[in-house]
């Protein structure tokens, strides 16, 4: 892992690029967030996020990679960003339910800054020198950034969701459970390394399926509710 000497203090480029990912993703999360919530719920959700992602980031890593969880193992791994993901809504949704908080808007939030969240943090891992892509051309192993490649569909993603996050937000759910897990999905196949679980897929893409049925499920919920109350011509 490569590290910034600052002379007493170091910090690895990875963690650092991570900590300006969330801290930008919060300053959108809360221009989006403002008009629903006061300030204080706001930063409290956004922190029990970090928590959650945090937490489920790390799971998820030694569990894919079939490593015992224990204190030592679960500080010095690796990160999962479904992993992430699935951790903060775990926990972002039980401070909703308890403190009465519209879950669905809240979320739909959040779906607007993860694709925000990995596209840099991808340049953390372009810089650390890890995530790249591994593909054989004339019988040579050829890395090539998938770091990059990442952050810049990540990017479009983004700004997209944030374009629609005004109004239609079960739309925005759907979009980013579809298309975030389906770019996940196929890029695992090229990745560096994989740890092949059942039928040649990794868990991450047994869980990124998963979540990609879950988005299409709610498109498809919402196209029908459009339907069901768009007005009946022959009552007109």
């Amino acid at each position: 892992m490569r590290v910034l000497n600052f002379g007493y203090f170091k910090i690895s480029t990875y963690i650092l690029i991570i900590g300006i990912a969330f801290l930008i993703s919060f300053i959108v999360f809360y221009k989006i967030s403002k008009k629903n919530y006061i300030k204080l719920d706001i930063i409290y959700i956004y922190v029990i996020n970090i928590v959650g992602f945090a937490i489920g980031s790390k799971l998820m890593s030694l569990i894919s990679n079939n490593i015992k969880i224990t204190i030592y193992n679960f500080i010095n791994s690796g990160y999962s960003f479904v992993g992430g993901i699935i951790g903060s809504i775990v926990l972002v949704a039980l401070y909703c339910k308890k403190y009465k908080i519209d879950f669905i808007n809240i979320l739909s939030n959040f779906m607007v800054i993860y694709p925000l969240i990995y596209s840099i943090s991808k340049i953390g891992c372009f810089l650390n020198g890890c995530c790249y892509g591994s593909i054989k051309i004339n019988y040579i192993n050829y890395k090539f950034p998938l770091q990059l490649v990442d952050s810049i569909i990540m990017l479009i993603l983004f700004i997209i969701l944030l374009v629609k996050s005004n109004k239609q937000k079960t739309l925005v759910i759907g979009m980013f459970l579809g298309i975030f897990n389906m770019v996940r999905f196929l890029e695992d196949y090229v990745r560096d390394s994989r740890n092949i679980i059942i039928f040649n897929f990794t868990l991450e893409q047994i869980l990124c399926g998963i979540l990609i049925i879950i988005g299409v499920i709610i498109n498809r919920f919402r196209m029908y509710k459009k339907q069901e109350n768009r007005p009946n011509r022959a009552t007109l």
